[in-house]
């Protein structure tokens, strides 16, 4: 091949030199900046929508924080006020109500009838939709007496 090129005129010689440069040009165009500059054109596309997304993400989590912190305080209110009217008609007396930092609510009764507050546990969980996540009980000191404290979280 080297002999060829060498038996041709020079102007032809330059000629080839000069297609087979505008050739590897053109392919390495074609085949290597091209479809990076596409890839680079996707990548800033998909970023762009990345951005539009995680801003809808940040507006939504600070929605989400305001109502939180407002429905917070709301929730342990209404919480407690059903856990009171609750034990009102099943004739419990509450000795202690005190709602927590995690939405929840301590409820204390002192000698209180077991059946009694079965039924109470029974109504706020069956009826109300309420949860007992923890309970601890103790004998009240009387006949079917108990001393109760359960903290209830309404989910």
């Amino acid at each position: 091949m080297r002999d060829w090129f060498f038996t041709l005129p020079p102007r032809d010689q330059l000629a080839l030199i000069i297609l087979g440069a505008v050739v590897i040009v053109f392919a390495s165009y074609r085949w290597a900046l091209l479809p990076a500059s596409e890839s680079r054109q996707q990548m800033a596309l998909n970023n762009a929508t990345a951005v539009q997304t995680l801003a809808r993400v940040d507006q939504k989590v600070s929605r989400l924080l305001a109502l939180r912190q407002t429905e917070g305080s709301q929730q342990s209110r209404n919480l407690s006020s059903t856990l009171s009217a609750v034990a009102q008609n099943t004739g419990l007396t509450i000795k202690r109500l005190q709602p927590n930092s995690r939405g929840e609510v301590q409820v204390r009764f002192e000698s209180v009838e077991f059946d009694a507050l079965l039924q109470w546990l029974q109504t706020v969980e069956g009826s109300e939709g309420l949860r007992i996540v923890d309970a601890s009980l103790s004998d009240g000191g009387r006949s079917g007496g108990v001393n109760a404290t359960l903290r209830v979280r309404g989910d």
